[in-house]
């Protein structure tokens, strides 16, 4: 699925993101997707903060990972976020790719969901505040 919008960050593991078996724990690996999604959304300008200021909450209701091959101390990567679905419920895929070869290490995907801040009950339009920001982002046809 193509991206809307997308994001890079560049990153590489530290010794506390490491299993016993020297590589990266599996539940780290959605640390580095958090860190490309703030990227991608700080770049349309709906950072966390702005979330909190237009009075709403987006909880993560769904998330999947796939594993190609392990990351290890100090090896440098890249991982890609993309706003892949905005309508009605927020979707961005992940990449994460080795630098120095390119080569694919993880895939993912998160769900999330804009709840109303005072309420606490899920929204089921895409509050106004964020169709604003993606706006610049799509096609002319949209």
């Amino acid at each position: 699925m193509k991206s809307i919008v997308s994001e890079t960050i560049t990153d590489h593991p530290h010794f506390h993101d490491l299993d016993p078996m020297n590589v990266v724990w599996h539940g780290n690996y959605v640390q580095f997707f958090e860190k490309a999604r703030a990227a991608v959304l700080k770049k349309i300008g709906y950072g966390y903060e702005k979330m909190l200021a237009g009075g709403h909450l987006w909880p993560v209701v769904d998330l999947s990972v796939r594993y190609y091959r392990p990351l290890v101390l100090s090896q440098a990567f890249e991982v890609e976020a993309g706003i892949v679905e905005w309508e009605h419920r927020l979707k961005i895929s992940y990449l994460i790719r080795d630098v120095e070869h390119g080569r694919k290490i993880t895939r993912g995907q998160s769900v999330q969901v804009a709840v109303d801040k005072v309420t606490e009950e899920m929204l089921w339009e895409t509050p106004q505040v964020f169709r604003d920001r993606i706006a610049p982002y799509l096609p002319s046809s949209c």
